[in-house]
């Protein structure tokens, strides 16, 4: 294999590990955070220092160590949490919609 085809084939796998977050909901969402599925065990956030306002979206790739499987963590301003279990990384392009949960 050259060295063009694993390049073409690491961009594949990126594309195919990302999506768009968008935040439905009336709060900010504070953080994004990824478990391997089932473990409980998140990492920092994927999205960092950025907070996440009403109506707007982010494209977010996942760590290229991530599973294609994992847990999401979201942490709203507010303190309130929601988790999405066993969500498909690895699945074609896709939007992920997110609204503040009920206290």
């Amino acid at each position: 294999m050259t060295l063009a085809a694993l390049a073409l084939g690491a961009q594949a796998d990126a594309r195919a590990r990302s999506f768009t977050l968008v935040n439905a909901g009336p709060a900010t969402i504070l953080a994004v955070e990824v478990s391997p599925s089932g473990r409980g065990q998140f990492g920092p956030s994927l999205i960092g220092r950025v907070e996440l306002p009403p109506g707007n979206a982010l494209h977010i790739t996942m760590p290229a160590r991530a599973a294609c499987r994992g847990d999401l963590r979201i942490l709203w301003d507010g303190g309130r949490v929601e988790q999405r279990a066993d969500e498909d990384f690895c699945q074609g392009p896709r939007v992920l919609r997110l609204s503040t949960p009920q206290p």
